[in-house]
């Protein structure tokens, strides 16, 4: 009789800990990316695999309990890079080229890239509402009002580093796709209010 009591507490427990267990990680599941995976997040953007792997990357975005705007955040932190890095490229080749057109080719893009980067700077303690509503207004009359540097460069000679400057800068307008798409989805309604959208400087 005993036995039996012994055994039958035993199975109780043990499905008490395997319900327990089921639970735990059903809700670690639900908790990643404001319900979502990471994968299933970035499935809505533009460019879901430049999302998994610039998301992935960093170490807010990939915790399970990651919300839209932890990567919506990072996002930004991801498109700033990218911009950095083909700015930075395109200021360094300017030093070096002699074709005039190459030249401004590099330089047009330059500024472009750096402009976008000012809006999408952001702080080392986080990136407030208000600069959220700047980074989202910036994107979306990018989106319909995008400098090209395809046009820019349209009449420079095809050298490795007009290729390497295009590829770049792709890099740099995918991510800007993908941080504005998650934007929508963690501040729904962030620009809305009516208001004069950033505008582009003026070419000399």
């Amino acid at each position: 009789m005993e036995a039996r009591s012994a055994m039958s507490w035993y199975c109780s427990s043990l499905l008490a800990i395997v319900v327990a267990l089921f639970l735990s990680a059903s809700l670690g599941t639900g908790a990643g990316a404001g319900g979502a995976d990471l994968k299933g997040t970035c499935a809505a953007t533009p460019h879901p695999d430049v999302c998994v792997s610039a998301l992935q990357k960093d170490a807010t975005a990939s915790k399970a309990a990651a919300t839209p705007r932890d990567l919506a955040e990072a996002a930004v932190r991801a498109a700033a890079d990218a911009g950095a890095a083909a700015g930075d490229y395109a200021r360094k080749e300017m030093d070096v080229v002699k074709e005039n057109v190459m030249w401004q080719c590099l330089n047009e893009c330059a500024e472009d890239i750096e402009e976008a980067l000012d809006h999408l700077d952001d702080s080392e303690d986080g990136i407030d509402d208000a600069k959220l509503k700047e980074v989202k207004l910036f994107l979306d009359t990018a989106e319909h009002d995008a400098w090209n540097c395809d046009q820019s460069c349209k009449g420079a000679p095809n050298t490795p580093v007009k290729t390497a400057l295009l590829a770049k800068n792709k890099d740099f307008e995918k991510l800007m796709a993908v941080t504005l798409a998650l934007l929508k989805r963690a501040c729904p309604g962030a620009g809305d209010a009516p208001g004069p959208a950033p505008a582009k400087s003026p070419k000399p």
